[in-house]
């Protein structure tokens, strides 16, 4: 597909909403997201992906007929250790996962997943811009691709048993997961980077779920051919992010944009507020170095969370005035 983006927001945009219009016309049952910040998993502190919120149905094994699908905001906090220094990072603070949850049916699941992929009404991607990324010891997995094009690519056995493995915080049930990744050409390379997991979900007595999950942010990182979701995220649209420096920054800023969109400063968890504070130290760091005022920064997280939400946020809403005391 040959489809023209001008922008990260346009394309992140599309890819988000032909996610929805596919598992909608499958009748998967829509989801809605949670907040970051809402401790419905209380085995993780922020939300990092989509199943901590839908962790309750693998519990009941109540997927509807066909699966549930969601895509919810979520931030991974191993990026948070780096984010005062300039050692590259391909995954930042934040993106959104896009994915379902639906019955052990494998074949039926790989197929819906690679027709919103590779479908000219969906994505469109090219066959052979694709990679799955698999284990021969998962023969169920490796049954379940058997009908998928030839034309895409297989890489099978090519990393340790272990980056196969899956697991949830969920020892208590006993339950695990086996995956494959699915693999995107990166505009003028040869490089698949991993934007997709498809995880069956077992106990040792049965086959539970698949869990499938796809990041936004991933596949535009592919798309625009850019090394790293912060470079191909909404805010790249709103900053040059030309320097190690100003990725970093651009990191902290959607971190603490989007944390204090939930009003993190009020949060009833003294440990979140901590973390909070880690994130809005890195920001004032950065802001410091690149000569960036407070009221640039609040005009940058104020654009940002508008394009990234779809809301009209006011310069004059509370939530947002801790940006205007970062060096205070």
């Amino acid at each position: 597909m040959e489809e023209k983006f001008k922008t990260k927001s346009e394309y992140l945009d599309f890819v988000e909403q032909k996610f929805k219009d596919c598992f909608s016309s499958k009748d998967y049952i829509e989801e809605q997201p949670v907040n970051i910040t809402s401790q419905v998993d209380k085995t993780v502190d922020f939300i990092g992906s989509k199943i901590s919120p839908l962790k309750k149905y693998v519990l009941t094994e109540d997927f509807g007929e066909n699966g549930r699908f969601l895509i919810q905001n979520s931030m991974k906090l191993k990026s948070l250790r780096y984010l005062k220094e300039t050692t590259p990072q391909k995954f930042g603070s934040y993106y959104k996962c896009m994915g379902t949850l639906s019955k052990p049916d494998l074949e039926k699941v790989v197929f819906d997943m690679f027709e919103y992929l590779t479908y000219e009404k969906y994505l469109g991607i090219d066959l052979d811009d694709i990679c799955i990324k698999i284990c021969s010891k998962d023969d169920d997995l490796m049954g379940a691709i058997r009908n998928v094009d030839s034309r895409i690519n297989r890489e099978v056995d090519k990393t340790s048993i272990e980056h196969y493995r899956h697991k949830y915080g969920m020892s208590k049930e006993n339950i695990t997961g086996r995956d494959f990744n699915i693999g995107i050409r990166k505009k003028g390379t040869n490089d698949y980077f991993s934007c997709g997991t498809f995880v069956l979900m077992e106990s040792p007595d049965k086959k539970i779920a698949i869990d499938m999950g796809i990041g936004n942010c991933s596949l535009s990182m592919c798309k625009f051919g850019v090394d790293s979701t912060v470079q191909s995220s909404r805010m790249a649209d709103l900053i040059n992010i030309d320097s190690i420096e100003k990725e970093k920054f651009a990191d902290s800023l959607i971190a603490v944009s989007t944390l204090l969109k939930e009003d993190i400063i009020n949060h009833p968890s003294k440990h979140f507020r901590k973390k909070f504070r880690l994130y809005f130290n890195a920001l004032s760091y950065w802001s410091e170095k690149l000569n960036i005022t407070e009221e640039e920064i609040l005009i940058y997280a104020l654009d940002y969370l508008n394009l990234e939400y779809k809301e009209n946020f006011s310069y004059t809403d509370e939530r947002f005035a801790k940006i205007l005391t970062l060096h205070k």
